[in-house]
């Protein structure tokens, strides 16, 4: 039996509900579907479709990166698109470079090698997804984000969790498998 997996930083809850008082305040519109907050994380590694047998030996290895990695600290850089076919498709936050994330990212790449999981060829590129635009949406509006002035504050994430993806005719559903606490 496979799992559709994913590993991901998360957010502290005070963080995702401003992000989410962020984006309603630039565009409120009760036909936009947002991504609901629970589903707000920064993926570290997308795994796909994983043989359940190899749940442990994934934890063991994230717990070990995470056991040497410690608490990383965001802060918000600005609103951006993921295009395809040169079509806007996802609306994203993402966050300044920060070097121990990268790291950590870094990290678990090469040691989920030894596991036969390719190391990603894209830089990693740190964001939230906030929209997966479907084409009903205001371009107008969705374009204030991108003028958007964030607020210069930082915070700090301190666990990682290994999630199960299921696709769904309603959208995806993420179930926590484990979490990791990093190092404080």
């Amino acid at each position: 039996m496979t799992n559709r997996l994913f590993i991901a930083l998360d957010l502290p809850e005070n963080i995702v509900r401003e992000i989410s008082e962020i984006r309603k305040s630039i565009y409120n519109d009760e036909n936009i579907r947002w991504e609901p907050e629970e589903k707000l994380h920064i993926t570290l590694k997308f795994l796909g479709d994983v043989n359940t047998n190899l749940i442990p030996a994934i934890s063991q290895v994230i717990e070990s990166v995470c056991a040497d990695n410690g608490e990383i600290e965001l802060k918000y850089k600005s609103f951006g698109y993921f295009f395809r076919k040169g079509v806007p498709k996802i609306l994203w936050l993402g966050f300044d470079y920060q070097e121990n994330l990268i790291n950590l990212n870094n990290k678990l790449n090469e040691s989920l090698e030894s596991l036969g999981f390719e190391k990603e060829k894209r830089n990693f590129k740190p964001h939230l997804t906030l929209l997966r635009i479907k084409g009903r949406e205001d371009f107008k509006k969705l374009d204030d984000f991108l003028e958007y002035k964030l607020p210069g504050k930082s915070f700090y994430c301190s666990s990682v969790t290994l999630f199960k993806s299921e696709l769904k005719p309603s959208g995806s559903v993420y179930t926590s498998i484990k979490n990791f606490k990093l190092k404080s």
